[in-house]
């Protein structure tokens, strides 16, 4: 059976972003504005019925680690950081003392039933999120990592799949070097990477990698084959029955409406409602 799902935050449609601004310049409630968001995260949700996992389209994110950072005692918002080679930015942490996490299910997910409609949430790697952090010296960086990576999973064991997004592991022996931390997570989930090969590990968990070697794939291998740096749409003439395929990056990136093709290709892929 085809698999399929989206990696990532997904895009803002124009009606969400002039809301937003609306919001700002404090021409419409906080309600009016909460209302707006749960109906395109509905949206969202909606049109991704038929993919393997349902994922939280994160719309309400400004970057991967901003929710952690204010819901975290002893972690401040930093300076704005170039997310790799794109145009986008992140608010760098900056770790002054030992971590101390608050309920960021409870905070971020106010709306439960929302949250209760989705497969898979999105989280940052521990790997990432300690290598872009700025440590305050005297802190003992192992006991730092061991904090968020068990929090981090924490979290993911409370889903019934997560995304762990180790997007700054380029290569695969930086992915063989975190076997020990992903092997005491006993939930279910995969790490998305910026890998590039045709050849494959064993891992503790499902991993993404970029890859054009589509035959005889381990199981816990994912092919980050939907293009959001490009708009044309892709074709599956080629693939294989049974590859797992996913985003290289977050939809975010692309024009709404060449995310919201895309989505619908790959629920035609995985099997869902031929909706082309």
């Amino acid at each position: 059976m085809n698999e399929a799902f989206v990696s990532g935050i997904f895009p803002r449609s124009d009606e969400l972003i002039k809301a937003i601004n609306l919001f700002e310049r404090k021409k419409i409630s906080s309600e009016d504005l909460e209302k707006r968001i749960n109906d395109e995260k509905i949206f969202w949700i909606e049109k991704q019925k038929g993919l393997t996992y349902i994922s939280d389209p994160a719309i309400t994110w400004n970057d991967i680690f901003r929710p952690f950072i204010m819901n975290a005692k002893n972690i401040e918002i930093g300076p704005l950081t170039r997310y790799l080679e794109t145009n986008t930015f992140f608010k760098k942490p900056i770790i002054n003392n030992y971590p101390e996490f608050g309920d960021i299910i409870k905070n971020e997910y106010p709306d439960r039933p929302i949250l209760d409609k989705v497969d898979k949430i999105l989280l940052p790697g521990p790997y990432t999120f300690i290598s872009v952090s700025e440590i305050e010296s005297d802190l003992d960086k192992n006991k730092v990592f061991n904090i968020i990576s068990d929090f981090i999973f924490s979290i993911a064991g409370k889903c019934r799949y997560a995304e762990f997004k180790e997007f700054i592991v380029k290569d695969i022996n930086t992915l063989k070097s975190l076997r020990d931390i992903y092997s005491t997570y006993s939930g279910r989930g995969y790490v998305f990477t910026n890998i590039k090969t045709n050849d494959f590990i064993d891992f503790p968990t499902d991993y993404a990698v970029k890859s054009d070697n589509f035959r005889n794939l381990p199981e816990n291998v994912i092919i980050e084959y939907i293009d959001v740096f490009k708009t044309k749409i892709e074709n599956f003439d080629h693939i294989p029955e049974n590859v797992r395929i996913t985003t290289n990056e977050s939809l975010e990136f692309l024009p709404y409406s060449i995310a919201l093709k895309k989505v619908e290709l790959m629920v035609n892929y995985a099997g869902g409602e031929d909706v082309l």
